[in-house]
């Protein structure tokens, strides 16, 4: 399921700022032509000024903008950034998963959503990816299950 959940799975040591996290993360779907640099901006921008409101656990962070902000296209897509060292975003400061969710519509929003948590839900994935610390680890944590 993992293979066809994520566009993009990616792991990195270290970020230098939150910004750079979320920009290397959306990359991956910027090169795909599923979104457009303003997209990326977009989640810069609003966190910004409305603070990093997508954090859904200590370590896990699910950043996206509204489709019109730069989503191309009908197909809602999910990429994955795993960091070693864990990056502060305002108020949270051990952040290690970063999803970028580039949603076509709200009503594919609020779906990719519900699977993707219920994908992080089994086998204790959640727990498993915020504790990577190698690119073959994350290859065998996706291949798993």
């Amino acid at each position: 399921m993992a293979s066809t959940l994520f566009s993009a799975c990616q792991f990195c040591e270290q970020c230098n700022s939150w910004q750079e996290a979320v920009t290397l993360a959306c990359l991956p779907l910027e090169k795909q032509g599923a979104i457009t640099s303003s997209y990326t901006q977009a989640i810069i921008r609003e966190t910004e000024q409305h603070g990093p409101w997508y954090i859904l656990s200590p370590e896990f962070a699910l950043p996206h903008a509204r489709p019109e902000e730069g989503v191309i296209g009908s197909e809602t897509c999910l990429s994955l950034l795993c960091l070693k060292e864990a990056v502060p975003f305002p108020e949270h400061p051990d952040v290690r998963l970063i999803i970028v969710l580039a949603a076509a519509s709200s009503s594919q929003h609020i779906e990719m959503i519900q699977e993707l948590v219920c994908w992080l839900d089994e086998a204790d994935r959640l727990q498993q990816l915020t504790h990577i610390t190698s690119q073959t680890q994350l290859h065998s944590t996706l291949k798993m299950g």
